[in-house]
Order: structure tokens, then C-alpha cells, then sequence
């Protein structure tokens, strides 16, 4: 196969060609112009060659990028050709785009020009519209988009080449094409398709080269943004009639149940059912956003921006001034940032401001408990707690079954347990879950003993099932601590 070059002139061009250019139009076997009496032309002939025209190819005037793109790559077969073009970068029309997508092989340009100037102009495009342009070394923390052009500059070894495409995989795939504008030796630039997967295997690349991602041929993509997008076509006129009809209230049951299903992945230490369920929890706050914005009270931006400032703002020994060397001193300073921005929206600043109501009644009990602590509101030690425990227990025995009372005093006992858990330094949340848990093992554990003798469990003796139950105990490690009381 033979090779192509082109070279652009600028449009005022009316000398000889810079020494560079026109050394590389004497080395080829055939120069080509546009027309007889341009000044490509003229300056081909002043380099001392004498150039063939788009006619003499048999490209009519006005005919499209397409008819010199297929002209050009059957001259070039078998012999290097030159394109020498008025324009700076010598054309606007497509035709090294075309070029490239046509023979899938290199074409060297030689304007006065930067890697990057080549990509950009070459490839027709407009950087203050529709390119992001990033340094190589900050690619893997830059966000962008996939549906707009990515170049990448400062690739100047196979190393940060690699390290780019290793960057590029997890955006696109591994045969999502690449151009790279390589500066020769002679003053052109070499324009290369490849791949993102070829250029995370690199193994040589000149300095200075420059990488170009087109959104042209991307696959439909599958980030953030995707999800955005995807959302707002369901709850578009046309979309979804059951995501069309849902709103802020219908939704909320639906947010706690993908809460706590992620949690439950998280305690059987499933990392596959995380990624799901954590997935549906995102669906939730888009879907909540876009309804948001469809109220004119926030949108997703709004959402993850805010979610920023409070990160930052509630860091302040990250990004500020503060010292904050324990994560009791993380603590301190975040419940007084709260606590100043509870005041500024002028919100109530009692003690227990702020403890969400709407929290599971263990895990609300437990931050009242501890807020009013930290206030002064304690006993001096446990055994304090444990005499109310005891106090609670007498009264809810003095108690009638079922009725208001009975169930008062079934709550003050659970709220005084929570403190005895404080004390202890255990999680009551936690401590339950995982009592909940050891229960449902041993139960089904005595299903499955009792179905082995034929029997349903609702058919067994009180002594059968403690016989059962032992069995099932005695078939776990024993595992120490408060959290394991005996679970019957």
C-alpha cells in the first residue's frame, strides 16, 4: 500500500512553499492539487513539480469530500501521494476524516501547526461548542462527557500513553476508536486511527502527540448522565405511565426499602447484591430529583452540588484551617457545624434539634439517648442503668396486658436497654440485627431437623422443640459478647 500526505497552505499563500513542505513534495510520486490555477498549484510549481489536478482525476467541481477521499485512496494504492490544499489546516470538508475512516492507516499533514491544532481543525472541531480538552496526567481525575469530542494532549511516551488508554477503558470500549497526531521528524504530523484498547498496550509514542476520542461513534453510554437521561424519558409525556404517576410521597416507601436492602447485602458481606442494591438506591434520588426539578424546586445538579458544599463545609480539617487529629474531634466539630447551620436556616437548637423522627424507633432511640448524655442528662455509671432496668421491668410486670399502659412501659424498658447498650459501647442497632439473624439460622436449622423425622414444626412438643433448638446452638461456634445473648 502506497502512502498519503497532505499539506496546507494558508489561504493568502501566494511564495514557495516552507523548505519542510516542499521537500516532502519532491520525495512523492504524485502531488495533487484542486485546481490548475491556484495557488497550491503555483506553489507546487515553484517547488519544481508539476502537480495533477482534482479534473485530472476525474473529480468534477464541487463534488463532495466522499469523491476526492476515494480518488486520492486509489492513487495511492501503490505510490505516495500528496494533497497540496489552500486552507488553514489545508481543508474544512472532511476529507482527512474521511481519509482515515476510508484506509485506516496513517496520513501525515505538514501545516504550521500543533498536534493538537491538527486535531482540532482537521476533525472539524469547535472547541468553544462541543471538545474537552485535558492533559494527559489529569485525565484520571477530570470528569467528561462522553457525548461531546475528548482530546487528550500531552502524550509524550508510551508509558502516559498507556496509562491513558488504561483511563479510556473504563469510559469506553476497549475498540472505540482513537486518532493520535504524532509530530514527525520533517515538521508534519502523522494522523493514526487506533483504538482505545491498542493504546492502553502501547508500546511507542513520539513527545507531544495528541489523542482524539470522537462522541460520534460511541456506544449509548452507561453513566451518570445516562441515568439522568434515561430517567427523565420515563417521566417524559410518553414514557412510563407507573413512573409518570409517581411522586415525592408515593416514592418514599420505595427509598426505604432500597435503603434497607442494601443494608442486608452489606451484613451478609454480598458485594455483587451491593452493587445492585445500591443501584436502586440511586434510581431513587434521581427519580426524586427529577420530579424536583419538574416542580421548579431542585434539579439533579442542584442535588449533587449541595451534597459538595455540605462535604466540604462539614470537613473543615480537610479543607480548612481546623485541627482535627481523632475522630472524636471529627465528631465534636461536626455536631457544632450542624448545630450553627440549624441556626442560620432558624431551626430550633434544643439538644435533641435535629434527630430525624422518621429513623427506625431502635436507631432513633439510641441518638436521643446519646445527644442527651452528651448534655449532662446521665446516670453517674451502669449500675445506674441497671436499677432502671430492673424499675422497668416490675412496672411493666404491674401492667395490664394489652392495654396503653402495658405498652408505655414495654417502651420505656426498650429505651432504657438502648442505654444499657451505650454503656456498654454497643451498637443496639446492630446488636438486634445480628440477634434477628442468629434466630432465623437456628429456627430453620430446627425446620429442617424436624422435617428430617417427618414432622412439620407446628406439630412439635415444647420438649421437642427445646431438644431442636439445642441441637441448632450447638452447631455454632460460640461467638462472645453482648450482642449475643441467647436469641429464644
Amino acid at each position: 500500500m502506497g502512502s498519503i500526505a497532505i499539506v496546507g497552505l494558508e489561504r493568502d499563500a501566494s511564495g514557495a512553499l516552507d523548505e519542510r513542505a516542499a521537500a516532502r513534495i519532491r520525495r512523492a510520486d504524485a502531488v495533487v492539487v484542486p485546481i490548475a490555477d491556484g495557488a497550491a498549484a503555483g506553489a507546487v510549481r515553484e517547488a519544481g513539480v508539476v502537480p495533477l489536478t482534482y479534473a485530472d482525476l476525474g473529480i468534477v467541481p464541487d463534488a463532495p469530500a466522499g469523491a476526492v477521499v476515494e480518488a486520492l485512496a486509489g492513487l495511492a494504492e501503490d505510490r505516495d501521494v500528496v494533497l497540496v490544499a489552500t486552507g488553514f489546516p489545508f481543508v474544512r470538508d472532511g476529507v482527512v476524516s474521511g481519509l482515515l475512516a476510508k484506509r485506516g492507516a496513517s496520513i501525515d499533514v505538514y501545516p504550521l501547526a500543533s498536534p493538537l491544532q491538527v486535531l482540532l481543525l482537521a476533525l472539524e472541531l469547535d472547541v468553544t461548542a462541543d471538545a474537552a480538552i485535558v492533559d494527559a496526567e489529569s485525565l484520571p481525575n477530570t470528569e467528561f462527557r462522553r457525548d461531546t469530542h475528548l482530546v487528550v494532549t500531552g502524550i509524550d511516551n508510551a508509558t502516559i500513553a498507556r496509562a491513558v488508554g488504561k483511563t479510556l477503558v473504563k469510559r469506553y470500549a476497549p475498540e472505540h476508536d482513537v486518532v493520535l497526531a504524532t509530530p514527525l521528524d520533517d515538521g508534519g504530523f502523522d494522523l493514526a486511527s487506533a483504538d482505545v484498547g491498542t493504546l492502553a498496550r502501547l508500546e511507542r509514542c513520539e513527545r507531544g502527540t495528541v489523542a482524539f476520542v470522537a462522541p460520534s461513534r460511541i456506544e449509548p453510554p452507561d453513566g451518570f448522565d445516562e441515568l439522568v437521561r434515561i430517567v427523565d424519558v420515563l417521566r417524559s409525556p410518553g414514557g412510563c405511565p407507573w413512573d409518570r404517576e409517581q411522586t415525592h410521597e408515593t416514592l418514599a416507601k420505595h427509598m426505604l426499602e432500597e435503603a434497607y436492602e442494601a443494608v442486608h447485602a452489606i451484613e451478609r458481606g454480598e458485594l455483587d447484591a451491593l452493587r445492585d442494591e445500591l443501584g436502586d438506591v440511586l434510581l431513587q434520588v434521581v427519580l426524586h430529583a427529577r420530579i424536583g426539578s419538574e416542580e421548579g424546586a431542585f434539579d439533579i445538579d442542584e442535588v449533587v452540588s449541595g451534597i459538595i458544599a455540605k462535604i466540604r463545609r462539614r470537613h473543615p480539617h480537610i479543607f480548612g484551617s481546623v485541627e482535627a487529629r481523632t475522630p472524636e474531634e471529627v465528631m465534636r466539630n461536626w455536631d457544632a457545624i450542624k448545630r450553627g447551620e440549624r441556626e442560620e436556616r432558624g431551626e430550633a437548637g434544643g439538644v435533641l434539634a435535629g434527630v430525624t423522627p422518621s429513623l427506625p424507633a431502635l436507631m432513633y432511640a439510641q441518638k436521643l439517648s446519646k445527644r442527651a448524655a452528651a448534655a449532662g442528662f446521665e446516670w453517674p455509671d451502669i449500675e445506674g442503668v441497671w436499677a432502671k432496668v430492673h424499675e422497668e421491668i416490675d412496672e411493666l410486670k404491674a401492667a395490664r396486658a394489652g392495654s396503653d399502659e402495658a405498652a408505655d412501659e414495654v417502651g420505656d424498658l426498650l429505651f432504657t436497654v438502648v442505654n444499657v447498650a451505650r454503656h456498654l459501647g454497643v451498637d443496639a442497632e446492630d446488636a438486634l440485627r445480628r440477634t434477628c439473624a442468629k434466630f432465623v439460622r437456628r429456627f430453620e436449622d430446627v425446620e429442617r431437623a424436624a422435617s428430617a423425622r417427618g414432622k412439620d414444626v407446628r406439630e412439635l412438643t415444647i420438649d421437642e422443640y427445646d431438644e431442636l433448638w439445642e441441637h441448632a446452638k450447638s452447631k455454632e461456634r460460640p461467638v462472645s459478647g453482648p450482642a449475643e445473648e441467647e436469641a429464644r
